[in-house]
């Protein structure tokens, strides 16, 4: 965590290039490198199509840390965060706001451990080495995980690595386990590796994790317009990862170079939630009255405070004010 949460302070620069009457001239989009329909949105060029005439530039994150940062330097317009990094940005005082929900986890992440090392409960965890993304949601549940069972995390070693790193210190063997996310994690079960928990099952224990999309403030101050081009964008995508399963995969396959097969797969542990559906209590809620996201950024920044990795959690009426779902409302309705 402490490669990032020294770092969070704003530059005075603007991601966005400014026309004053006709809007920005160009948007960065920043997007996780996870199997979700922003990478639909991303081929089929929905962005472009809701922004005509303003140049849409994608960079690949490689992680809520990584995502944290990219903020933090104001190198981007729009993003996506886990609950996790999501609490500790706010915490931090990023200047962001939640829109929309971009997907909630499933087993498309999970902690794979090595067959050949004798891992068969969390106990078994201490003395080894365990890699995930520190500040990511893989990381948060790892460390909530040992703390059900009563272990300190101090027994054994984590290391802070990217999931492409991840997969490399994999097939070097330097790892004995790793909690990280697809299509990675596929390399590391390919390559001598057993699935021993996921994002699912923790999700059924009571720990919800999932992404929600975020702009940065000055862009939204200066263009609210634009910022429900990018929702209406992305739930455009949304509706065609459910709707067109079969041209999904291909194109999940196309942007990850994965099988078909594969691909398919993935996409069984990514959940899509309908725009109208987030705007329910049980996702962000409405502009009245928000909904049950504010009360897992809650618990996940409490636990954060407990293991030392937030000074202070944020208040109720800060996450409530982070999440704007205006702009989703204006979308669907």
């Amino acid at each position: 965590m402490k490669t990032f949460l020294t770092t969070l302070a704003v530059t005075a620069g603007l991601a966005f290039s400014v026309t004053a009457e006709e809007g920005p001239e160009k948007v960065t989009v920043g997007y996780l490198n996870l199997v979700n329909a922003q990478l639909v949105t991303k081929n089929l060029g929905l962005m472009s199509k809701h922004m005509p005439g303003v140049e849409i530039e994608y960079i690949k994150v490689g992680g809520g840390g990584d995502m944290l940062r990219a903020i933090a330097a104001d190198q981007i317009d729009f993003g996506g965060l886990g609950n996790p990094p999501t609490a500790i940005g706010v915490a931090r005082g990023l200047p962001i706001q939640g829109t929309m929900v971009l997907n909630m986890l499933d087993f498309v992440e999970a902690m794979v451990v090595r067959t050949d090392v004798g891992i068969k409960s969390f106990k078994d965890l201490e003395g080894k080495t365990i890699a995930a993304p520190f500040g990511s949601t893989t990381h948060y549940l790892l460390l909530q995980a040992l703390a059900d069972e009563g272990i300190d995390p101090a027994e054994m070693k984590i290391l802070d690595l990217r999931p492409n790193d991840i997969a490399v210190a994999w097939s070097r063997g330097d790892v004995d386990a790793a909690w990280f996310w697809e299509p990675n994690l596929d390399k590391a079960v390919k390559d001598g590796g057993n699935i021993f928990m996921t994002s699912g099952i923790m999700e059924k224990r009571g720990y919800p994790t999932w992404d929600v999309g975020i702009v940065m403030n000055e862009f939204a101050e200066a263009y609210p317009d634009y910022v429900e081009k990018f929702v209406a964008a992305e739930c455009e995508g949304i509706e065609f990862w459910i709707s067109n399963p079969a041209k999904t995969a291909e194109i999940i396959a196309e942007e990850l170079e994965l099988t078909l097969e594969d691909a398919t797969r993935m996409m069984r542990g990514t959940e899509m939630v309908p725009c109208e559906k987030q705007l329910t209590d049980q996702y962000i809620g409405t502009s009245e009255a928000r909904g049950g996201f504010v009360d897992t950024l809650m618990a996940t920044s409490e636990f954060l405070v407990s293991q030392d990795r937030l000074p202070e959690a944020p208040s109720r009426e800060t996450f409530e004010s982070f999440l704007q779902p205006q702009y989703l409302e204006a979308v669907v309705e």
